[in-house]
């Protein structure tokens, strides 16, 4: 797929154009176009062995593409090797000397041109920064996993990068010092204004750090936008289904420019979203968290769905209940759609399994795809 870069006149720092990499005959990456903006933090979002971290490499000057190429604040960097690129780099494995203390691993990091002095200066403001001023003599096996690769920030920050990559820097941590220091990440990165590009598969990740998104599936970039445009737009089923949870509907049928045929159940969709898909076969894709439940009398919704509970899941503040759809006479058919409801609702409610339950499903809340794209 190739997704062209905008053409505005706005000004990006960052720009890969047409970047293609293959392996004998596997394409890693094909014709990948993406813009960053100066100041901005980007992820590369994607399941693994999809292409990003090739993509950062190439970025990087770590690995050479192809075609395409690789343009840094207007300037085209595809055959700068990675010491001319002015970047800081931020690897998984954290990457720091055992034998050296933190503040002599971040004055590692600080490029030649520079005093001791500065050096010095440099490293412990940047430790400052990263909330590491008190571990200075420390050496790396005397720190906790979140403040290595605290350091580890440090030292590619401490440079003063122009581009600040990072790959995976939070995968090895446990999952509440990631949740902390993805928060400290987005802080230092915003104070200091340096534009960032992260690789991560996880995508609570991109979608709280990032300002936009890329989404990648077998080298193909399949979307690039904010967060919630992304979560609310998806443009296909793979982005619909990767990004948080999503229920497909399948033996569904386009039957006008806005409804769509569920068995014996007449759906409507948002004018005109059934449109390019007439008389088709479709699947309707709707968000846990956006279905309804009909407590008080049908009320003249649209789009209500008799069910029956098949099962359901404590998840802490909210329940996710399985529902069999109900065809002619009470059958129960194959479709199985998740909903979340608040502990408190479903509590209140006294909802059990096998319990039948009307659901209504808001007509801008539903998505439309093809029955044969593959989510």
């Amino acid at each position: 797929m190739d997704t062209r870069i905008d053409e505005q006149k706005e000004s990006y720092f960052l720009e890969l154009r047409r970047i293609t990499k293959t392996f004998g005959d596997f394409v890693a990456l094909d014709k990948i176009n993406m813009a960053v903006k100066k100041g901005e933090f980007v992820c590369i979002l994607g399941p693994s062995g999809c292409g990003k971290t090739t993509l950062l490499r190439i970025i990087a000057g770590l690995e050479q593409q192809n075609e395409g190429s690789v343009r840094l604040d207007g300037k085209d960097v595809s055959r700068e090797p990675v010491a001319k690129r002015k970047l800081g780099i931020v690897f998984q494995s954290y990457a720091l000397f055992p034998n050296i203390s933190v503040l002599g691993n971040v004055m590692y990091g600080i490029r030649n041109g520079f005093s001791s002095a500065q050096r010095k200066h440099y490293a412990k403001e940047m430790l400052h920064l990263v909330g590491l001023s008190d571990q200075t003599e420390k050496f790396p096996a005397q720190l906790s996993g979140g403040q290595q690769q605290r350091v580890a920030l440090a030292r590619a920050l401490a440079p003063k990068p122009s581009l600040l990559l990072l790959d995976e820097p939070l995968s090895a941590l446990d999952a509440r010092v990631r949740v902390r220091l993805r928060t400290e990440i987005r802080r230092i990165q915003e104070s200091l204004g340096v534009t960032t590009v992260m690789v991560t598969h996880d995508q609570e990740e991109a979608l709280t750090m990032a300002d936009r998104v890329v989404v990648i599936k077998d080298g193909c970039l399949l979307q690039f936008a904010p967060p919630r445009e992304l979560y609310k737009s998806p443009k296909n089923s793979f982005v619909a289904g990767f990004i948080g949870s999503m229920n497909f509907i399948s033996d569904c049928r386009a039957k006008g420019p806005d409804s769509i045929m569920l068995g014996k159940y007449f759906i409507k969709t948002e004018p005109g979203a059934a449109a390019d898909f007439q008389d088709s076969a479709v699947r309707m894709a709707v968000r846990p968290e956006d279905i309804r439940i009909i407590r008080n009398g049908k009320d003249k919704l649209e789009n209500i769905i008799n069910t029956k509970i098949n099962d359901i899941e404590f998840r802490g503040s909210l329940y996710r209940i399985y529902l069999q759809v109900l065809h002619q006479n009470g059958r129960i058919g194959d479709q199985t759609i998740a909903m979340d409801l608040q502990a408190e609702a479903v509590e209140e409610m006294g909802l059990g399994q096998n319990m039948e339950l009307p659901i209504h499903i808001p007509p801008n809340k539903l998505l439309i795809f093809r029955e044969t794209a593959v989510a």
